[in-house]
């Protein structure tokens, strides 16, 4: 008898940590973003890619964004360039004691927070940022 209430204990817990991590794992892909074209992709492996509009090919298409950033309000970095408030401000600060503001778009990048790496991605996510 004792060792038949070891092995429930055992089983139980095992059953509760199974619970856990298939919730973890639930509450993780919820909240991960797929871009439309992975989602097309991967739709024979998920359902929960069943979305015709997702699936359409017009959704496929990537949209232009355009952000002009010697005018562009905080809530247009915000927004279009994913960045965070302090740096946004931080560029509207430096584009106002530019005389003119930024002569080059690439001018953001003598700021340490933004990288090649997010103008990289920037490019790739078809956001075109110039000073006209």
């Amino acid at each position: 008898m004792q060792y038949f209430k070891r092995n429930t204990k055992y089983s139980i817990l095992a059953f509760l940590v199974i619970v856990l991590s298939i919730t973890i794992s639930i509450f993780t892909l919820a909240k991960t973003k797929v871009h439309p074209a992975c989602a097309y992709l991967h739709a024979d492996r998920f359902s929960l890619y069943d979305n015709p509009q997702i699936l359409s090919t017009t959704s496929l298409k990537l949209e232009v964004q355009i952000i002009n950033i010697n005018i562009a309000s905080q809530d247009e970095f915000i927004k279009i360039l994913e960045i965070s408030e302090p740096l946004t401000r931080k560029i509207i600060t430096s584009r106002g004691s530019l005389i003119g503001g930024f002569k080059e778009p690439k001018d953001l990048l003598q700021l340490p927070e933004i990288t090649n790496l997010e103008w990289e991605e920037w490019a790739e996510e078809e956001i075109v940022i110039n000073i006209q």
